[in-house]
C-alpha cells in the first residue's frame, strides 16, 4: 500500500496524476490522505481511498492507454467544504465509486469524462445532518458506457443534486441509472436531478430516474432529456456569419461546459467544438 499524507506544495490545493497505472503526487497540502492500494491482485483492480480532513480543493488527472479497473472511496468528515475535480481520458474503464459525507459538510463533485467503453457505479450516501453535494457529470461517449448513480439520504437536512450530461460521438451510447432514496422518518431533505444525453445520431441510450421516497416531509424535482438541440435553439444562432454546424458546435460546447471553470475541460472540449 502507498500512503501520501499531503503535506507540501500549494496551499489548500491538492493535484493528482494517475498515467498508466502510476499515481503521482504533483500538488498537496495537509488537508487530504491518499492511500492506494491493489484490492484484487489477480484482477488488476487499484483500491484509492481518499480522506478529506478539512475545507480544501482537489483534482486528479486520469491518463490511461489500457483498461482501468479503480475502486475509489471519498470520505469526507463533519463541518468541512470540498471540492473535488476529475478529468478522465480513457479507453476502456471500470469503476466504483462510494461517497460517504458527514454532517454539516458540503462537497462539490465536478467529473469530466472523453472515453470509450465506461461501466460504472456511484453509491453517494449523506450520512449527517445538512450534508450536501453538487455532482456535475459530463461525458463525451465515443463508445458504451453505463452509470448506475445511487444517493442515499440517510439523515435529515440532506440535499442532493445531480446533473448528468453525455454528448454521444461516432458510436457512442450512453445509459444512465440514476436512483436517489429517502427513508421513512427522514424529513426536510431536497433531492433533483437533471439528466441529458445529445444525440447527432438515433442511438440506443436510455434514462433511468429513480426517485424513492418514504417520507411526505420531502422537496424532490427531476429531469430527463435524450434527443438532438431543438431548431429553435439551433436557429437562434443562425445568421450569415454563423452557419448551422458552427451553432450546433456552439450549443455542444456551451453544454459540456455548463457550470464549469478548468482549463484543462476547456481544452478537450475544444478539440472536438472549438
Amino acid at each position: 500500500m502507498i500512503k501520501y499524507n499531503m503535506l507540501k506544495g500549494c496551499v489548500y490545493m491538492n493535484k493528482l496524476e494517475f498515467i498508466n497505472g502510476e499515481i503521482n503526487l504533483i500538488e498537496s497540502d495537509n488537508l487530504v490522505e491518499v492511500s492506494i492500494s491493489d484490492k484484487y491482485e489477480l484482477f488488476d483492480i487499484k483500491k484509492i481511498t481518499i480522506d478529506v480532513l478539512d475545507s480544501t480543493e482537489l483534482e486528479i488527472i486520469y491518463k490511461n492507454d489500457n483498461e482501468t479497473k479503480l475502486d475509489i472511496e471519498y470520505n469526507i468528515s463533519s463541518n468541512i467544504k470540498f471540492k473535488v475535480t476529475e478529468i478522465k481520458e480513457e479507453n476502456k474503464l471500470k469503476v466504483c465509486y462510494k461517497y460517504n459525507i458527514l454532517e454539516n459538510s458540503n462537497i462539490d463533485i465536478t467529473k469530466f469524462y472523453d472515453a470509450y467503453e465506461v461501466k460504472e457505479q456511484d453509491i453517494i450516501s449523506l450520512n449527517g445532518v445538512n450534508s450536501k453535494v453538487n455532482y456535475n457529470f459530463k461525458t463525451i461517449s465515443k463508445d458504451m458506457q453505463k452509470y448506475d448513480i445511487y444517493i442515499y439520504h440517510n439523515y435529515k437536512k440532506t440535499t442532493s443534486n445531480i446533473l448528468n450530461s453525455s454528448v454521444n460521438l461516432d458510436s457512442g451510447t450512453t445509459l444512465f441509472n440514476v436512483t436517489s432514496i429517502v427513508y421513512n422518518g427522514i424529513t426536510k431533505c431536497n433531492l433533483n436531478q437533471i439528466n441529458k444525453i445529445i444525440e447527432f445520431k438515433d442511438t440506443d441510450s436510455k434514462i433511468h430516474s429513480n426517485i424513492l421516497i418514504e417520507e411526505e416531509d420531502t422537496t424532490s424535482d427531476h429531469k430527463n432529456y435524450i434527443g438532438k438541440f431543438k431548431n429553435k435553439e439551433i436557429n437562434e444562432l443562425v445568421s450569415d456569419k454563423v452557419s448551422k454546424e458552427q451553432a450546433i458546435n456552439l450549443l455542444t460546447k456551451k453544454f459540456m461546459l455548463e457550470k464549469i471553470k478548468n482549463k484543462k475541460i476547456e481544452k478537450i472540449v475544444n478539440k472536438y467544438w472549438g
